[in-house]
């Protein structure tokens, strides 16, 4: 709707598959085009721009290192008004009216409340995914919806810990420094993954938190992202029926 806060998360890749074997031209540009013009002046869009080289020890370029969390990204990233947030691992292209605000946000610590995550749950942000499922429909494959380490993090799992990853990062500004980024990773010596439960997607669905739709084959989900943290956060410090363990 108009004045939204949207991230999208996205795999266009089986989109253009899709619409190449109908001999229909998709181009990812129009896409991005018509989300911007649906949410209008008052709205902001966020696209996934992560890259996980930082944690490798690679320097993180600003205005030259990739997204290696979907190709809408990359796109995003060349076009015309959008900013990239400064995170080096958890990085968005953002464009609206609050882009300035989120881009400025100088979080050093990745899944925090006031990081571009934070700011989309305290501004009743929404999670538009397009063709990929935010828990996949596999309860053992991780999905695109980053948030729950976001909840993991603030009750403070004993499967993930706070590590800190050094490294050169080059700013807006092209000068190199040296910079800390406090990340909640997961505890390699647990013998076990974390994997959303396909219960969560009931229970959204029925406090109509989860909007689902088909169009032309394209599966599309829209998370409320407030409510959805909320939640999760409660079942983590009690039931824990949406979080599923694989040993």
């Amino acid at each position: 709707k108009k004045g939204d806060k949207i991230i999208v998360t996205s795999n266009i890749i089986k989109i253009l598959a899709k619409y190449k074997t109908k001999k229909i031209n998709f181009n990812p540009n129009n896409l991005i085009n018509e989300l911007v013009k649906k949410i209008g002046k008052k709205g902001t869009l966020l696209i996934p721009t992560f890259n996980w080289d930082f944690c490798k020890g690679k320097t993180f370029d600003y205005y030259k290192t990739p997204s290696q969390s979907g190709a809408l990204g990359n796109i995003a990233l060349k076009k015309k008004g959008f900013l990239r947030s400064l995170n080096p691992i958890y990085s968005f292209a953002v464009i609206g009216k609050d882009k300035k605000k989120i881009c400025n946000l100088k979080h050093t610590n990745c899944f925090s409340l006031n990081s571009p995550f934070g700011y989309l749950i305290k501004n009743n942000g929404k999670n538009l995914f397009i063709d990929i499922n935010q828990r996949t429909y596999d309860e053992t494959k991780l999905g695109g919806f980053t948030f729950h380490h976001v909840v993991e993090q603030e009750v403070k799992v004993p499967y993930r810990y706070f590590k800190i990853f050094s490294g050169s990062y080059i700013n807006k500004k092209k000068i190199k420094k040296k910079i800390k980024i406090k990340f909640y990773a997961r505890n390699l010596k647990t013998k076990y993954k974390i994997f959303i439960s396909k219960k969560l997607d009931n229970e959204l669905l029925k406090k109509k938190i989860l909007k689902r739709e088909e169009i032309n084959g394209i599966n599309l989900d829209l998370i409320k992202l407030k409510n959805t943290f909320q939640i999760l956060t409660k079942d983590l410090k009690t039931e824990k029926k949406f979080f599923v363990k694989k040993y």
